[in-house]
């Protein structure tokens, strides 16, 4: 077989679902939203990123916890930080 032709391509993305345990979403959403919020991005802005189905990991979130979860989370954690973003 020639150095380049290969069958599967080593390089190629593949995205797997880990098993989480308990507390591991929740966590992983905390995360994700204040990793936006040092980013800048707003409230309505963040919330996009969870109603929207071709965001999957964080469209999964706003499937399983719930509007009101996503919400209080991006409020929670935009206060938390917003002396440290915005001033």
């Amino acid at each position: 077989m020639p150095y380049d032709d290969f069958e599967d391509d080593p390089m190629e993305m593949i995205g797997m679902v880990m098993p989480g345990e308990p507390g591991q979403l929740e966590a992983m959403a905390e995360c994700l939203v204040e990793e936006y919020v040092h980013l800048g991005w707003d409230a309505r802005r963040l919330l996009t990123l969870f109603v929207n189905p071709m965001f999957m990991a964080t469209y999964r979130i706003y499937q399983q916890k719930g509007e009101a979860y996503v919400r209080e989370l991006i409020d929670r954690t935009c206060a938390k930080w917003v002396v440290m973003v915005g001033g």
